[in-house]
């Protein structure tokens, strides 16, 4: 049988293109043809689609019922603005989604200079616009002098791809109730543990906010602190886990220490700016005779647009271009060919430099331009294979 749906409103479609397989299911392909689109990103307002808007958020909900399983059309699913089906089976690709971390300086400088409530604005109307392609984490950190140093926040952890979850930890936070030290090179070692033991699918990051002036919680000297931020950079890129830097209300000392942590979070060359070497610091990092070119990122905070568009291009860029076929399937590798894959309404070429290509019979990426593309904001793919391409286990 062969089995094709219209397709929706461009705004319907995601980088998370879902596939699953229906239960029972023991054919060895699947005839006809299906196309297969996942969870709408958020719009540029950060509103999410859905019902309520101009299109349905699954199409065939217009009459409220759910679709037959075996006629092809879309079936309703909580995780998804619209599914289609071969035959009994409901296919998935899904992207491999990075982790990054939101780590937020919760010194009492951030609220004393009116920088929290701006950039925590910002942050969570990124994390609406990417929430179906990233998979976010949040803690906030401070920390007292003679007392807990780092202090960090509940984690929050939305493996499961729900901004909600961000949102309600992020608005959980206040100002400390004491001075709120700026700890930042132990509570980025603490998030860099956590990440590494947690061994996620796809690359983990952690999103660093802060005004710019580490300590270790003994308003002691700078340039070791400054060292020991420099170190925790080095250490966490070099288990796997990069850092960018989002500075907020700085001077230019600032700036030039910012700079050196994001060339340490890049795995780039530091400079030592700051002469942390010649004062014997005891995290001593790694420094060279040139800095890499590596940037930390400034937000206009007066601009809401302007700082959600700017750290969700910025999250945006960590974007996998690998997408894995879920639930056991695979596509006949002889008919790889016959698929369509489209990024903002644009096909893509299968074997070609800047299209698509088949790393294995369950995993495929966009390649050059196309991977450049995709890594924008509010980019939509959609994918279509003939079902009988499409192979059961």
């Amino acid at each position: 049988m062969h089995i094709r749906s219209a397709r929706g409103p461009a705004h319907l479609l995601s980088l998370s293109v879902l596939l699953l397989m229906a239960t029972g299911c023991s054919l060895d392909s699947i005839a006809g043809t299906g196309k297969f689109v996942g969870p709408a990103l958020g719009e540029l307002d950060g509103g999410a689609s859905d019902a309520d808007g101009d299109a349905p958020a699954i199409a065939g909900e217009l009459d409220g019922g759910t679709s037959d399983a075996t006629s092809g059309a879309p079936v309703a699913d909580s995780s998804a603005a619209e599914q289609y089906m071969c035959g009994d089976v409901l296919v998935r690709f899904e992207p491999r989604a990075p982790t990054v971390f939101i780590l937020a300086d919760r010194s009492r400088s951030m609220f004393e200079q009116g920088l929290w409530e701006p950039l925590k604005a910002g942050v969570l109307s990124a994390v609406q616009r990417l929430e179906r392609d990233v998979r976010f984490g949040f803690s906030a950190y401070t920390g007292e002098q003679g007392g807990t140093c780092p202090e960090l926040s509940a984690i929050a952890n939305s493996a499961t791809r729900e901004g909600a979850i961000i949102r309600d930890a992020y608005d959980a936070i206040g100002a400390p109730a004491y001075k709120g030290e700026t700890p930042t090179a132990l509570a980025l070692g603490e998030v860099s543990r956590l990440l590494d033991a947690a061994q996620a699918s796809g690359r983990s990051f952690v999103l660093l906010l802060t005004d710019g002036e580490p300590d270790l919680c003994d308003d002691d000297n700078l340039k070791c602190a400054r060292d020991a931020l420099v170190a925790a950079a080095q250490e966490a890129y070099a288990s796997g886990i990069g850092t960018l830097v989002v500075g907020v209300g700085g001077d230019q000392g600032d700036r030039a220490h910012l700079t050196d942590v994001a060339n340490a979070g890049a795995g780039q060359p530091v400079l030592d700016q700051q002469g942390s070497a010649l004062d014997h610091c005891p995290a001593q990092a790694t420094y060279g005779s040139q800095g890499g070119s590596a940037r930390f990122y400034e937000p206009d905070l007066v601009d809401p647009q302007a700082t959600s568009d700017l750290l969700s291009t910025l999250i945006a860029t960590l974007r996998s271009c690998v997408f894995d076929l879920q639930g056991g399937l695979a596509i006949d590798p002889s008919a790889v060919a016959n698929g369509l894959v489209e990024l903002d309404g644009i096909g893509l070429p299968y074997a070609d430099p800047d299209g698509f290509r088949m790393n294995s019979p369950s995993e495929l990426e966009l390649l050059g331009g196309s991977c450049e593309r995709l890594r924008q904001p509010d980019a939509r793919v959609w994918i279509e294979f003939p079902c009988d391409a499409v192979l059961a286990p």
